[in-house]
């Protein structure tokens, strides 16, 4: 990644860079993580970052604020990080998703509610475990965190349709040797982004820059720190400076508009939110041993997890409240051992004290070893206050809101104008919310709190409870221009290139710590930029060929294709032909008897191949479908003048390994020979899995003029496919329940073959090039048969999903037995095929498993609401059953 720091460059000197496909404003979570989606995707990125790597005074006074409304932290720096790594620098590591109902339109919250739901962002919250460091996306908050912590649920529960089980997670820099590190996005930035992205630090936005018309982005104007001005062309610009900055900037973009960019409506600035947040109670610290242990920590596969509660859905709409959660405030006292430990250390010790307060400290020592490592809980501290705490969402206000004050920061920009309020229905919410979990945890046996003195008066909210960094709501998104600042997608109403992200975009703030959502609308925006910049390197007016069209993956990709506007010419060995549909013609081909002249009959008008067409049971008939045809089919594409010529292996092509994870340049099978002792699978699966790296072969034989890439897809499946599973039979499920499925998403694995082809068309890699991949998922905690079955179980009752557990030894045992080969090769379901060549690569998957499962356990739902006559709604089609037209 190329770095310009702007400090070394002076007075009219130029700057290396005038121009970029993409600038990105800002480098904290949301920044970064746009930041790495879009590397290596052909994009030129630029990130303009007002900081340096280092904390300095005069980066500090650019976050002055004038102050108009409730009193707010006094040191901004607390808050605001003008940095590289923005706010992760004093970040808490706190991630969870927001709850069902923050998405709703409520009827007592004015201006609530999102343009789409929770199952918009679900696959963008599970892919925000890379960025952030932790264990799992989603379904951690909730009740579901036994299942993933594989715990027995406490029979101690408060009452449902008052208080909800809430969990938060901890991020964790798995690089950092200290184990309990947050992830700081500005470290070891240069190792996670390529060469087509440019950080450029000391370059502060002072605004943005619409074409002649308005309707349009076409540059950003930025300051250096020696005040020097200039400009940098761009299509698309970003704004990803955080709740005060975003709003900040589009209302200073008045080159056109005096009242700011994007402020036709006056929404820029309006519906600003933050968390009040504060102690509503005081626990006796003597009696809360076991409480700190059933609202502490949990340690979680090297993560920490926080319990605390939520107000239910119910009682919110009951009594008109808002969203509020509660878990345990602790102040750790001065004598406590494991912080006198850490400066023994460190080397900087408070002898004696530390000295006594090792010695004192043994027991709890000894109980930190055995709760830490067996219990798996946090690590029990000397505490000198234990307190309930609380936070809040807000109602979205219009006349809590940003303006531009009179003052100005050193580059003549007018300073942001502060004018935070809170409302009654913030104060009654986190009142009601003190009364319900110190009533509900007297229920459940533990000590109640006693209530803050504000609490019992029924007076205002303290001073002290000021805004905590999570500035929400002043760019907000929505469908309708006059209610919102950014539409669905993240773009500014009526300025095309100009998008927001972070929170500033979030209609609603709902309870919980925003850096998670933060991140996966980020993800999210990034897809939505990278399908764009596709579509425009692209022709969707192009024939795609795609062999195998009606099969499982060729009937998801051939309507995948015409979404997109291409014309697809789909072949079928099936007589009658499919029904055709606009943009869609259907070709009969049998490829066992198919010869050089029908297959350039079939390329004449393509640009694209999609190679899907496979035989997969019968031997005698794979050689000539796999490879023969894969060869005449890649020799015509060359006569052709193809652009893109993907084909879908499998990697059956591995065997079984001496190692358990194949990457893309592992050993392969022998192709001229069947060795049985390569591969501990039934016949037809060896010979399989050889005529398709016979393929890859031919296809390499072949390469001349045309960009070849080839998939190496792990076990594809749709719904049906998942519950398919319980026809399994017993045996079966005895014996391979344990195994790591390999499932992949058939949408993911569509999702891939486009991308693809899409990046051979737009001219990536060389002319003849052959680029290979495994396609993967493990974005579940237990890809596992056994674990989709017990959820699957668990929601429908039906005993076919039940399943035994059963050591691996005995499947093993049973390879052995059946394959007459004693060998110390892995079978496949030992093995792993990460994907990470193809995320280097730019590809993210969309879905994702932990998808496809909730749609599969959906359908179930509502299969057995059919069965038992309680339901008149349709079962859901299965993705893998996509009509087409």
């Amino acid at each position: 990644m190329p770095v310009i720091d702007l400090r070394s460059i002076r007075g009219d000197n130029p700057v290396p860079l005038v121009e970029c496909d993409v600038c990105i404003v800002g480098t904290g979570p949301a920044g970064v993580t746009l930041a790495r989606e879009l590397s290596a995707t052909q994009l030129r990125v630029t990130v303009l970052e007002s900081g340096d790597d280092e904390r300095s005074e005069p980066a500090d006074r650019l976050n002055d604020i004038e102050n108009v409304g409730r009193p707010r932290v006094p040191d901004q720096w607390s808050v605001r990080n003008r940095i590289v790594g923005g706010s992760s620098h004093t970040w808490g590591g706190r991630c969870a998703p927001f709850d069902e109902i923050d998405y709703e339109q409520r009827s007592w919250v004015p201006n609530s509610g999102w343009p789409f739901g929770p199952e918009e962002m679900e696959p963008y919250l599970d892919r925000t475990t890379s960025h952030l460091g932790l264990a799992v996306g989603t379904g951690f908050s909730d009740d579901r965190f036994w299942t993933i912590a594989g715990r027995p649920r406490p029979a101690d529960n408060p009452d449902p349709a008052l208080l909800r089980p809430f969990f938060w997670q901890f991020s964790r820099d798995e690089e950092e040797s200290y184990p309990f590190e947050y992830v700081r996005f500005g470290r070891g930035l240069a190792t996670r982004l390529g060469p087509d992205v440019t950080l450029v630090t000391g370059a502060t936005v002072v605004r943005v820059l619409p074409s002649d018309s308005g309707d349009a982005v076409s540059a950003v104007e930025y300051a250096a720190p020696d005040g020097q001005r200039r400009t940098l062309s761009t299509s698309t610009v970003v704004l990803a400076t955080g709740g005060i900055e975003n709003a900040r900037i589009l209302l200073s973009s008045d080159s056109q508009s005096p009242a700011g960019l994007g402020n036709g409506h006056d929404q820029v600035g309006r519906y600003l939110m933050d968390h009040p947040r504060g102690p509503v109670g005081f626990f006796d610290v003597d009696a809360s041993r076991e409480l700190l242990k059933r609202l502490g920590r949990y340690n979680v596969r090297g993560r920490l997890f926080r319990a605390g509660f939520r107000l239910s859905p119910e009682v919110q709409r009951d009594e008109r409240l808002l969203n509020c959660a509660a878990w345990l405030g602790e102040e750790v006292g001065p004598d406590d051992p494991w912080d006198a430990l850490r400066r023994i250390i460190r080397r900087t010790p408070n002898l004696p004290a530390d000295a006594v307060a090792l010695v004192k400290g043994a027991p709890l020592f000894a109980r930190g070893v055995r709760e830490y490592f067996v219990e798996r809980n946090g690590i029990p501290r000397r505490f000198q206050a234990v307190t309930l705490l609380a936070m809040v969402e807000q109602r979205p206000d219009p006349d809590s809101r940003i303006t531009l004050g009179a003052g100005r920061d050193a580059y003549g920009i007018r300073l942001p104008q502060v004018d935070w309020r809170i409302h009654p229905d913030e104060v009654q919410t986190m009142r009601r919310t003190a009364e319900i979990v110190g009533q509900q945890l007297q229920a459940m046996g533990f000590p109640a709190p006693t209530p803050a003195p504000w609490v019992v008066e029924g007076g205002d909210l303290p001073a002290s409870f000021v805004d905590v960094a999570h500035p929400t709501g002043t760019t907000r998104m929505s469908a309708d221009p006059t209610h919102g600042v950014v539409d669905p997608n993240s773009q500014v109403h009526g300025v095309r290139g100009l998008y927001v992200t972070g929170s500033s975009v979030f209609p609603t703030a709902g309870h919980c710590n925003p850096t998670q959502m933060i991140v996966a609308m980020a993800i999210r925006l990034a897809d939505h930029l990278k399908a764009a910049a596709r579509q425009r390197r692209t022709s969707p007016s192009r024939t795609v060929l795609v062999t195998g069209g009606t099969g499982r993956i060729g009937s998801v990709v051939v309507a995948d294709l015409l979404e997109r506007g291409y014309q697809v010419r789909g072949t079928t060995s099936r007589l009658p032909l499919p029904e055709s549909a606009p943009g869609l013609e259907w070709r009969s081909v049998d490829f066992m008897t198919a010869a050089a002249a029908d297959y350039d009959a079939l390329l004449q008008g393509c640009s694209a191949v999609l190679h899907l067409a496979a035989e997969i049971g019968k031997q005698d008939r794979m050689p000539s479908v796999n490879v023969t045809a894969t060869r005449l089919l890649a020799e015509a594409a060359e006569r052709a003048g193809i652009e893109a010529f993907v084909y879908t292996s499998t990697v059956s092509v591995y065997g079984s390994g001496k190692t358990r994870t194949m990457t893309e340049d592992a050993a392969t099978l022998t192709v001229e020979e069947d060795v049985a002792g390569e591969y501990l699978a039934m016949d037809y699966v060896r010979t399989y899995g050889r005529t398709k790296l016979a393929g890859e072969r031919a296809i390499a034989d072949a390469a001349d003029r045309v960009r070849y890439t080839v998939l190496r897809p792990t076990v594809v499946v749709g719904e049906q496919a998942l519950l398919g599973i319980r026809d399994w039979s017993r045996s079966k499920r005895v014996l391979a329940a344990h195994r790591h499925a390999h499932h992949v998403y058939v949408r993911d694995v569509s999702e891939a073959l486009i991308w693809s082809m899409e990046q051979s068309l737009s001219g990536a890699g060389a002319p003849g090039s052959v680029e290979t991949y495994n396609v993967s998922e493990d974005d579940l905690a237990s890809p596992t048969h056994a674990a989709f079955m017990r959820r699957a179980l668990e929601a429908t009752g039906d005993e076919r999903f039940k399943v035994p557990t059963v050591p691996g030894a005995a499947d093993w045992l049973h390879d052995v037995v059946r394959f007459r080969q004693p060998t110390l090769r892995n079978p496949l379901w030992r093995m792993r095929f990460p994907a990470d060549k193809l995320a280097r690569a730019g590809f993210r998957p969309r879905y994702g498993m932990r998808y496809a499962e909730a749609r599969a356990l959906e359908l179930l739902r509502q299969e057995r609401l059919v069965v038992d006559g309680t339901s008149p709604e349709p079962v859901l089609a299965s993705a893998g059953q996509r009509t087409t037209g």
